[in-house]
């Protein structure tokens, strides 16, 4: 349970900590705190049982981890063992004082709470009182809102966004960025080979009565050897992330000012060997630090700012065209007016008739924002996500006007369809705290028919989305829906919402005005991408909407359709994979039922599920008649079922009998309306609201290939709503 009063100030509890670091033998408290909290124990593979003890409340996490490590750096270090009596206090007081210090962020918030509840009883509006709007408020949510990155991420994205810089790297601190990451690695693995001979000791004994730091102390040889780099560049990289000897850090005198800990993690003893407490630590510094390194020089820093940026916007293009396909995905886009440029989309994705608008920046959250202030706070948002968001809507807009052209920077004009739906999103280069707290509170954005609301996130964000939904049907699907909830869900990390997603399915009741999801759903998510990114045995994918149609009919129709730039395709998926997993289940056994009826008496078998909530429903027809006879069958019946149900939106689907997969569909889309015809076309035809499998009525007018539309839209049927999606021969 968190702490949520203390009657001293948080300065006090800060200066109550340091005191408590700079304890003989305090090093060792860190050591025994990093096996405890960092290192994943596991047997055989990696499960998210295993991955669970991460989550545990007691753990320290990274921003404290860094605090105390930093706060140790300010005096001389102890390398002494204490006595297992004196660990056992100096852990148990350092638990003590954490709590206490979150206790202090949490003051600020708890008043904000009871003066928005005074100012709503007064008459002022939800939204304008919210306790979220002070910068003092989201201190808390900064420093205890987690990670936004994995390491691995950290790891590997460092050699992409640095080896464009790599001669400046090898002229001024002796090495290349994928030097960098090699000895990164080494540091990770290393305390897991030194840990290991431990183990069986370790888990029958007091952990207060071992010594943990040898585990997490290497010589230049061991780590040379580890990173399979010369012994001259392990040293470069090695000087490069390791502290200056303590006594250090004198500028580290509150939370929020600049802790040399986080730009240089690694200690030196003083025999000379290295000591890494943290790999997490590591891996974030060389992703973030060189920036600086190269900022300082006046001669390079245009050059750095220019790679920086560039990068953002190479992975993120590079990631997405791993689900789009490279066709449909384009970089640097130039919307142009005769006269002049418009505006530019940094990544532009067009698939069927739906748009993804992606800016890209490269702006963090300053040290002074982190330390409450309220206009360093919006100032840091403004540049980082709202003028990414402004230029987003500006391109979203510019799409749909035919007065423009859209040029990528290699000279290809883009032929832009007509557009059903543009999803614009604001991509930030860095881990930036509280990201989502903050978007719900600052960003000011538009939405209109076509123009969905943002989707805001980091590099590391869109890396998670195209690994886990890795087609285009997936990651649309996901992200309509996602920003169609908006403010309603609340949670820190937006990768908490998207491990929701692959277990449940995300969908929220109209009636749910705020959803808050637990920190720890996102386990099975962590699992499975450490499975698939650092080689370890494990559960690759989490048990839920990507695995529970698998060997199924619907299973095997959604991957049919899941990379066809087909409107009508795209659609019918998003309904599917809207649908519980009941209505999934009941959807297979009715495909199976028809496809084996058609196979056993060579009929025609129909099967329809009605959706009161999304005001649309789906026919399936499975049977042996010509495909012209059958399409025209099939428009009928939808056209009726559309009406029975007084839907907006109805969905056919003409599927083979030997394996359930689609020939072709259609789909209805135009407002409902009372027909006459329709009214008697349609007497006696059952309504069913529980979305359940039910017989259709074989009786009616039909509408002919060659006839209007009944959308209304004045174009032939073949032409307009049916729409092949498979070979239309027999």
């Amino acid at each position: 349970m968190i702490r949520l009063e203390t009657s001293r100030t948080e300065q006090e509890v800060f200066d109550d900590l340091e005191h408590l670091c700079s304890s003989p033998g305090y090093i060792h408290v860190l050591a025994l705190q990093s096996f405890r909290d960092n290192l994943v124990i596991h047997s055989g593979e990696l499960t998210s049982e295993a991955l669970a003890a991460s989550y545990a409340p007691q753990r320290t996490i990274r921003t404290e981890f860094s605090t105390l490590l930093g706060l140790m750096l300010k005096h001389p270090i102890d390398f002494e063992l204490p006595t297992p009596d004196k660990i056992l206090r100096l852990i148990d007081r350092t638990g003590k004082l954490l709590e206490e210090l979150h206790a202090c962020f949490n003051q600020p918030m708890m008043a904000a709470i009871k003066q928005a509840f005074e100012e709503v009883q007064a008459g002022r509006s939800v939204e304008e009182a919210s306790p979220f709007l002070r910068g003092d408020v989201l201190r808390e949510p900064i420093f205890y809102g987690g990670e936004s990155a994995y390491s691995f991420q950290y790891r590997d994205f460092a050699v992409d966004r640095y080896t464009p810089d790599d001669d400046w790297l090898f002229a001024n601190k002796g090495f290349h960025a994928s030097d960098g990451r090699a000895v990164a690695e080494a540091l990770s693995t290393l305390p897991n080979k030194k840990l290991l001979p431990m183990f069986d000791q370790i888990l029958g004994a007091d952990q207060t009565t071992l010594n943990f730091l040898p585990g997490f102390t290497f010589s230049l040889q061991e780590i040379a050897a580890a990173a399979a780099v010369p012994v001259e560049i392990a040293v470069a990289v090695l000087d490069a992330f390791t502290a200056p000897e303590a006594p250090t850090n004198a500028d580290f005198r509150t939370i929020g000012d600049f802790n040399v800990a986080n730009a240089c993690p690694i200690l030196r003893t003083p025999s000379g060997d290295y000591v890494s407490l943290q790999a997490y630590g590591v891996v974030e510094a060389l992703y973030e630090s060189p920036y600086y390194w190269m900022a300082s020089d006046q001669a390079y820093r245009n050059a750095a700012f220019q790679h920086r940026g560039a990068f953002t916007e190479a992975l993120v293009a590079k990631r997405l065209a791993a689900v789009f396909g490279e066709g449909n995905v384009h970089r640097s886009v130039n919307v142009l007016r005769k006269g002049g440029r418009v505006s530019e989309i940094d990544v532009l994705v067009l698939f069927a008739d739906r748009a993804v608008v992606v800016q890209c920046k490269s702006k963090k959250l300053t040290l002074e924002a982190r330390k409450g202030n309220d206009l360093q706070l919006r100032g840091d948002f403004k540049k980082a996500v709202q003028d990414a968001y402004d230029q987003a809507h500006l391109c979203a807009k510019s799409l749909s006007d035919q007065t423009l052209s859209f040029v990528r920077a290699d000279g290809v004009v883009l032929e832009v369809p007509a557009l059903r739906e543009i999803y614009p999103v604001c991509v930030v280069s860095d881990h930036y705290p509280a990201l989502g707290a903050q978007a719900r509170q600052f960003l000011t954005f538009e939405t209109d028919a076509v123009i969905q609301a943002p989707l805001i996130g980091d590099v590391f964000l869109i890396d998670v989305l195209a690994e886990m939904l890795s087609t285009p049907l997936r990651l649309l699907s996901y992200v309509n829906r996602r920003v169609s909830y908006g403010d309603r869900i609340n949670t820190i990390n937006e990768l908490t919402i998207l491990a929701y997603h692959l277990k449940q399915n995300l969908w929220l009741d109209e009636e749910m005005n705020l959803v808050t999801i637990a920190d720890d759903f996102s386990i099975s998510l962590d699992t499975a991408m450490t499975v698939r990114r650092t080689g370890i045995a494990g559960e690759h994918t989490p048990t839920g909407i990507l695995t529970h149609m698998e060997d199924t009919l619907v299973g095997r129709l959604l991957a049919s359709i899941e990379n066809r730039p087909d409107p009508t395709l795209v659609d019918l998926g998003f309904l599917l994979l809207s649908l519980s997993g009941e209505t999934l289940d009941d959807l297979n056994r009715g495909l199976r039922q028809i496809a084996e009826q058609t196979r056993g008496d060579g009929k025609s078998h129909d099967l329809t599920l009605g959706f009161d909530d999304s005001q649309s429903g789906l026919t399936i027809h499975c049977g042996s008649l010509p495909n012209v006879i059958a399409t025209e069958r099939l428009a009928d019946h939808c056209r009726r079922r559309k009406y029975v149900h007084h839907a907006d939106s109805w969905f056919g689907l003409m599927v083979r009998a030997d394996d359930g997969l689609p020939k072709f569909g259609i789909h209805l889309r135009f407002p409902w309306k009372y027909d006459n015809a329709l009214e008697r076309a349609t007497q006696g035809m059952s309504r069913n609201s529980a979305a359940r499998p039910i017989a259709p009525r074989p009786t009616g007018s039909k509408v002919g290939r060659n006839e209007a539309c009944p959308c209304g839209s004045g174009k032939k049927f073949k032409r307009c709503c049916l729409i092949g999606s498979a070979s239309t021969q027999n």
